[in-house]
Formats: structure tokens, sequence, C-alpha cells
């Protein structure tokens, strides 16, 4: 009996073992399988980044028109983000359109604060530093941009030059700085009282903002373009007129 027990003992033990070797052979098993999942991701996320980095026209495609502004966007080879350009039309004169975007207080109008003028060098260049708050998890970002202004004597068209100059101010704790930016706004009077505004965005907000999101986001801002009539309309800016700004 003693024989047939000790048997006994020894057949559970040895069957306990080859179930904890078939258990952990799994184990062993299903991470190699999940690691070689992770690695053709992670592959296939690779490629498909770099066709699409490498892809693009370098042209102005059409995407339609949303609330009354037509959408364009641009992807250039060797870029991550596309360009997004809207292109509307006010009812206002240049000089009302000019003396909003010049006026650091019209930044807590458009989503923007504390706002200031850094160095003004005289009516077509200055330096302008503001804040914009990012929905979490995001951190706020802080812009010093330079804003350049240019006028055709001949067509009176007026194209805005808006370029990050980050190192024109300290660093700020409480925000990531944009170190990348080359926006524009074009204005070009088209008679009877209208302006056709055309916007550029060519920018990348930094941080840990990842690039696809920013590529939905900037031509959806185009939506929001018409609601600066309003602005122009205001007591302060309407039929406005500047000395270095030629209407006509």
């Amino acid at each position: 009996m003693g024989n047939q027990s000790s048997a006994t003992v020894l057949e559970q033990s040895a069957e306990k073992e080859i179930s904890t070797v078939k258990v952990k052979n799994k184990g062993k098993g299903f991470l190699k399988g999940l690691f070689a999942v992770v690695v053709y991701a992670l592959a296939f996320l690779f490629v498909a980044h770099s066709i699409w980095v490498f892809s693009g026209s370098n042209q102005w495609k059409y995407i339609g028109e949303d609330n009354g502004v037509k959408v364009y966007t641009l992807k250039a080879p060797g870029a991550d983000l596309v360009q997004a350009k809207g292109v509307f039309r006010v009812h206002a004169t240049l000089g009302s359109i000019v003396k909003f975007m010049q006026d650091p207080d019209t930044c807590n109008d458009v989503g923007c604060y504390d706002a200031r003028t850094v160095e003004r060098v005289d009516e077509h260049l200055r330096y302008d530093y503001f804040k914009i708050k990012f929905p979490p998890p995001f951190s706020p970002r802080d812009f010093m941009v330079r804003q350049q202004l240019y006028q055709s004597p001949t067509t009176k068209e007026i194209l805005m030059e808006f370029a990050a100059a980050p190192d024109k101010t300290p660093l700020n704790n409480c925000c990531v700085r944009v170190t990348t930016m080359a926006n524009t706004w074009r204005f070009t009077p088209l008679g009877n009282g209208e302006v056709e505004i055309e916007y550029i965005i060519n920018m990348n907000e930094g941080g840990y903002m990842p690039d696809l999101l920013l590529n939905l986001v900037h031509p959806k801002i185009m939506a929001q373009l018409p609601n600066l009539q309003k602005f122009f309309d205001k007591p302060k800016f309407k039929n406005a007129t500047l000395d270095f700004i030629q209407e006509k």
C-alpha cells in the first residue's frame, strides 16, 4: 500500500509539473505573440508615417466651404503638418482691419489673453506677445511673434506676416513657447466696401500635441473667421482710417 501511495503521489506531482510547464509555455507563447503584434504595429506606423511625410503635391487643394469660408489645405513633401487656408469676404475699410489686427486689446475678443506689444519699430513692424489656453490635457501656449505689414502701391492689397520670434522674450513657465509659425493674412479691396480676406495657418503649436490632431483642427478654425465682421463693425474700428494705409 505504501508503495502504491508513493507512486500515486509521484504521478500527481508529475501531472502538476506538466500542467505548470504547459501554463508557462502558453504564457510565453502569448507574450511572444503580443510582442510580435506590437513590433508589426510599430513597423506599420513607421512606414505609414514615412509615406505621409514624403507625400504631398505642394499645391493648394480645395476641400470645401464651411460657414461661407472657402477652405484649402496644402501638404508639402517632407512636412508632418498641412497648411490650411481660408478665404472669405467682409464689409470694412482696410484701416479698420489693420487697426483691429494691431490692437493688443482685441486679443481678449478672439480667444487669447495677456497680450502686449513688446516692441514697436514703426507702423509696419512690431513684436507682440500673447497666450492661448488649450483644452486639457494640453498646456497653454505663449506666442512671441514678429508682425510685418506690406501694402502694394498699385493694388492696395495688404499682406501681414506673423512669424515666430521665440527668443525676443524670456521663456515663461506657464506655457509651451511656440517656436514654429509663418502665418499670413492678406486683405484685398474689392470695391463697394468689400474686402477679401485670406488667412493661412502654417505653424506647429509644439509640445506633445499630435500632428494628426493639428491637421484636423487647423482647417476647422476657418469656419470661425466670419465672426470677425462683428468686431470690424464696432465703433472703435468701423470706417477707421490710418495714415500709413492707402484705401484707394
